[in-house]
């Protein structure tokens, strides 16, 4: 069984990375059918340009669109042109490395049954080994991504022992849908996910399609992938192919106002977890702390107007985690929206 797929791509201002990223997607040995560029920049005419330069001759069917900025409506924009039964959705900024399409695809193609309705890459805190200089002289990475990326790992596993993510208490609860899962798995070294990161996912069509990008979520659309992917797996198994490698060579620019950031990085989460989980479960009762340990975390790095405006943010946003919390499902949507303007 041989498939196709499509790369949609929701992009700002930031046609330096779309001349990084994007020849190393057409150069892998299994490229796109589609490239789907959806734009929301100030100057569409230079991304434009820059699109086209970095596809060169390639022969891959090219949809070029602008549109309101918004990453979810964006992404969702761009799905009504896939023709192709798969779909990937990279960041602007995402650098595959050799062979990560194929071993995704490779999943996707195994999977005989159906079973699977998501398949992530494994993200590398290096660039790839064919990295060329000049490229990666391209921009320069914030020194706080650079580290972020270097700590990512230890991180981790101290965030998970003391102050639990409650988005993967609530992810790791999906498992239980995924029984007797295939010998194959080993060998391609697949394994289950909580959910995928947006700069490195992909879903079966149809499935994305019925889901859908939450776009009740502001402008910057934190945590849509998880959303997603949560979305996802009511409709079969989300997994990560471990052998499909991609670095986020993040653009330096920042997302925008402080006191939105630092509120919706909890709000966000908040109500992804109260749309996916009825009152009372773990994951809506773990947000609370979790919750503590980031304004904590965010006060600590308030050594400049944006650190103090996000730590504000958060802090607001603490207080209104109570009425998500206890917020019916059919309300979440509403409680959300009210919480969210009332941080502003």
């Amino acid at each position: 069984m041989h498939l196709d797929y499509a790369v949609v791509i929701a992009t700002r201002n930031r046609p330096a990375a779309l001349r990084l990223s994007i020849p190393r997607m057409l150069g892998q040995s299994r490229p796109p059918t589609q490239l789907i560029v959806v734009d929301s920049s100030d100057d569409h005419l230079t991304t434009v340009e820059a699109v086209k330069d970095s596809i060169g001759n390639h022969p891959v069917e090219l949809t070029i669109r602008h549109c309101a900025p918004s990453l979810s409506a964006q992404r969702n924009f761009g799905l009504t042109f896939v023709t192709c039964p798969l779909v990937f959705f990279p960041d602007d900024d995402s650098i595959w490395f050799p062979g990560a399409a194929a071993a995704q695809m490779d999943v996707y193609e195994r999977d005989q049954n159906g079973q699977i309705a998501a398949v992530c890459a494994a993200e590398s805190s290096a660039p790839p080994p064919d990295w060329e200089p000049r490229e990666a002289g391209a921009y320069q990475m914030r020194s706080s991504h650079r580290i972020q990326q270097k700590i990512a790992a230890t991180r981790t596993k101290i965030e998970n022992s003391l102050f639990p993510d409650p988005a993967k208490l609530l992810g790791r609860s999906f498992w239980h849908s995924a029984h007797d899962l295939p010998g194959w798995f080993a060998q391609e070294d697949v394994v289950l996910v909580e959910w995928m990161t947006g700069f490195r996912m992909s879903f079966r069509t149809n499935v994305i399609r019925a889901v859908g990008f939450d776009e009740s979520l502001s402008r910057y659309s934190l945590f849509e992938d998880i959303d997603a992917s949560f979305g996802a797996w009511k409709h079969g198994w989300v997994v990560g192919a471990r052998q499909a490698r991609v670095f986020h060579f993040r653009s330096p620019e920042t997302r925008g106002q402080g006191r939105r950031l630092g509120a919706e990085q909890l709000l966000n989460k908040a109500y992804i977890i109260g749309k996916h989980s009825p009152i009372g479960h773990p994951a809506r009762k773990g947000m609370r702390r979790f919750a503590q340990y980031k304004v904590c975390q965010y006060f600590i790095g308030a050594r400049d107007l944006f650190g103090r405006e996000r730590y504000a943010g958060a802090k607001a946003a603490l207080a209104l985690l109570p009425k998500l919390a206890s917020a019916p499902t059919s309300e979440i949507n509403a409680t959300y929206a009210a919480a969210v303007m009332e941080t502003l």
